[in-house]
């Protein structure tokens, strides 16, 4: 993934990656060598509250999706039957869902099945529940599966799994200076959601919490495992990226607001559109951390004055020359 590494699995990966056989190879060349890259068929969850819960299917496994905790994968919404679907994936990497008579039904795009194939990039409707079928290397695997463990861990703000405000107090001075002793640049990334209001009056409350708890899980899997998310304050969130510069930042920030432009907002709420405003700001030296989050905040407005879902770059301080 893109500036980032990714997740190990969490509790409801179908297997540990020593037992992954290799269904699919990807050929590419590498300084004049072909080499292999392995591609392990994977069902992801794309929107709600389990949002990026994952399993991965080995040959010849059959993987119980559904609300009971002895389920394979394991899904919290009431819309899911206890035993609700089976996906197998035989030894030659064919994927195929069946229906365990649930209440809610099972869909494979959008049309209901009892029984089909499930080929990469297809979405699994488990209930009101949207998966997607991926071929995943081990790399994007682990950290997905890192990405999971930094939503449950403690001390996270409780709605969205990101640091809470406190880290800006606590742990963000020492990370300034660990870069500064190093040598190396940091950035950081305001992000703001666009019409935010707008979206808790059209679409209620309950669905803003999910909007918010979606965008956490976006920028959480497209950055690096050493990058902190902040959720600064209400929509506000703080993205830190030590060892980038500006040019670098940018680039991230272009990433996420692509991916959050690009989300199947459509399955959180019916014709939902969400966007995001970036500012960007690379510290400066002996720069107060006020002022360089202040740099960003501005830089973030705008991004929104000038029509929102950008990314703009914060002007450099102002030098000031002390008197002769």
């Amino acid at each position: 993934m893109s500036n980032g590494e990714n997740t190990p699995p969490g509790p409801d990966s179908g297997s540990s990656f020593d037992d992954l056989p290799e269904v699919t190879m990807k050929l590419s060349l590498r300084r004049g060598r072909r080499v292999r890259r392995v591609a392990i068929p994977t069902l992801r969850v794309v929107a709600g509250r389990d949002m990026l819960r994952f399993a991965t299917l080995n040959g010849g496994q059959r993987l119980v999706i559904g609300r009971e905790e002895t389920c394979g994968l394991v899904l919290t919404d009431a819309s899911v039957s206890r035993n609700h679907a089976a996906v197998t994936c035989d030894e030659q990497g064919e994927v195929t869902v069946q229906d365990l008579g649930s209440t809610n039904g099972t869909a494979v795009n959008g049309r209901p099945v009892s029984r089909a194939l499930l080929r990469p990039g297809d979405h699994l409707e488990i209930g009101a529940v949207s998966l997607r079928l991926d071929l995943l290397s081990l790399d994007e695997l682990e950290h997905l599966g890192r990405v999971l463990e930094r939503l449950q861990a403690a001390n996270t703000d409780p709605l969205t799994g990101l640091l809470t405000r406190a880290f800006t107090q606590g742990q963000l001075p020492a990370l300034v200076d660990r870069c500064a002793d190093a040598q190396l640049p940091i950035s950081v990334i305001f992000c703001d959601i666009d019409r935010f209001k707008s979206i808790n009056d059209t679409y209620g409350h309950a669905v803003g919490d999910e909007v918010l708890t979606a965008i956490a899980r976006l920028l959480l899997l497209g950055v690096r495992d050493t990058d902190a998310c902040v959720r600064y304050g209400g929509e506000e969130i703080l993205v830190f990226l030590p060892g980038s510069d500006v040019d670098n930042a940018v680039d991230v920030a272009e990433r996420l607001r692509r991916s959050i432009a690009a989300h199947d907002w459509n399955r959180t709420g019916v014709g939902l559109r969400v966007t995001a405003s970036f500012g960007v700001a690379q510290r400066r030296d002996d720069e107060d951390l006020d002022q360089w989050l202040k740099r960003a905040d501005d830089a973030m407005y705008t991004a929104k004055r000038t029509g929102r879902s950008k990314v703009c770059r914060a002007p450099l301080p102002e030098t000031i020359t002390p008197p002769e």
